[in-house]
């Protein structure tokens, strides 16, 4: 058994098809270890064929044993954050913070598992999209809100943003990769954020977090889009 058909045989459930389609096609390969020498070792090979969401800003792929050292956090009750028994989460992803990004196979719904982010910090988690399809291309596109933090920017955005969409293209709907399409070719431009505090912020990017929000809701919109919850006894 490959790696993440033992995960599935250890914990008794099945990956999305899509996550499984990933994994054969190299997609979840971020080359070897996370390290001070990673970048050098990998970066500009993986850039030229990007596996899943490579330039993402705040997203890294786990490595396997992570995976497994997280779900068993997860299932001790005397981890810290005292996960309550209800929740199914599976992690896959993390941001720089130390926050997960998992399916959440308590809410599946046939083919479609929920994207979650998990709050390492905190008791509460955010349902990010119903489907890994539809996370990818959330993910994708918040990472133009603000071309001075995104990876996709650094270096060329144009070779970049190319590579990235040839890579992904084929695991997200028609319409999806037609609005990165023409979201891709527009040039970088400056607009201003207001927080929900009234202050406001100057930013650069090739989408607006107001078209976001539009775009978002008229592609990937379901019930329980950016609901939050609480997932642990702090």
């Amino acid at each position: 058994m490959n790696e993440l058909e033992q995960i599935e045989d250890k914990y008794n459930f099945t990956y999305p098809k899509l996550y499984r389609q990933l994994y054969l096609d190299g997609m979840l390969d971020s080359g070897g270890e996370y390290g001070q020498d990673w970048y050098e070792k990998y970066y500009a090979k993986l850039a030229q064929n990007p596996p899943m969401l490579f330039f993402g800003f705040d997203f890294e792929l786990l490595k396997w044993s992570r995976i497994v050292e997280e779900i068993q956090a997860f299932k001790d009750p005397d981890d810290y954050r005292q996960t309550k028994p209800e929740f199914q989460f599976v992690p896959f992803g993390r941001q720089k913070s130390g926050d997960l990004y998992v399916f959440q196979f308590d809410k599946q719904n046939g083919e479609d598992v929920p994207i979650t982010l998990i709050y390492h910090d905190d008791i509460t988690a955010v349902v990010l999209a119903k489907n890994l399809q539809d996370f990818i291309f959330r993910d994708l596109l918040e990472d133009l809100t603000n071309m001075k933090y995104s990876n996709t920017a650094s270096g060329d955005l144009k070779v970049n943003s190319a590579n990235i969409l040839r890579t992904h293209r084929k695991y997200l709907k028609h319409s999806q990769v037609e609005k990165l399409e023409e979201i891709y070719g527009r040039d970088v431009f400056e607009y201003i954020e207001t927080t929900s505090t009234g202050r406001e912020l100057p930013l650069e990017g090739l989408i607006s977090h107001d078209e976001l929000k539009q775009v978002l809701k008229q592609e990937i919109s379901f019930d329980a889009l950016d609901n939050e919850f609480e997932y642990c006894n702090l």
